[in-house]
């Protein structure tokens, strides 16, 4: 089970960053797009834990560090998004005595935005990344947030459902009540 697991997570995160990458910078307002990888890692962390969020937020932050047109120093969207994904699980773990509402995920998505968004410009201005405009970041912040709760609405369902199926039936007996 857990190799299909780790499978399903490796196409959720490729499929996530050829969208983000190829379909989903067309539609960018003011450089901002929908972090798709963002989402996917968060709903890996709410439907699996902490360590779930973590693994998989690094590798789908390394994969956006390294595909084109990354233009960043590699590493950045790593450490972010795997700040995220742990956070996202932490917030799961707190709840794990029922589902998972609208409402906490839209919480978590929004949180996990401002997090990742936080951090990779704050590694840019320790890195001395031109592109990174503090004055810009309530407004990209903002944009972002926006973005992704749109398309948490249906991703995060999606990838949750998924991943609950394979979960074997003694595991599901113990998180259910």
């Amino acid at each position: 089970m857990i190799a299909i697991r780790i499978g399903l997570a490796a196409l959720f995160l490729l499929l996530a960053v050829t969208i983000q990458t190829s379909v989903l910078t067309n539609i960018a307002v003011a450089g901002v797009t929908c972090d798709l990888v963002l989402i996917v890692v968060i709903a890996l962390g709410l439907s699996r834990g902490a360590e779930w969020g973590a693994i998989t937020g690094f590798a789908g932050g390394l994969l956006l560090d390294v595909v084109p047109p990354a233009d960043h120093t590699a590493g950045r969207w790593a450490l972010a998004l795997a700040i995220a994904g742990y956070v996202a699980g932490l917030i799961r773990r707190e709840t794990s005595t029922g589902p998972v509402g609208p409402l906490l995920v839209a919480v978590t998505v929004v949180l996990g935005t401002a997090i990742s968004l936080f951090i990779y410009s704050a590694t840019g201005s320790l890195l001395h990344d031109p592109s990174v405009d503090w004055g810009e970041f309530g407004v990209r912040l903002g944009i972002a947030a926006g973005y992704d709760v749109v398309g948490a609405i249906v991703v995060i369902p999606l990838v949750m459902w998924i991943m609950g199926r394979v979960t074997p039936a003694r595991e599901r007996r113990r998180v259910l009540p």
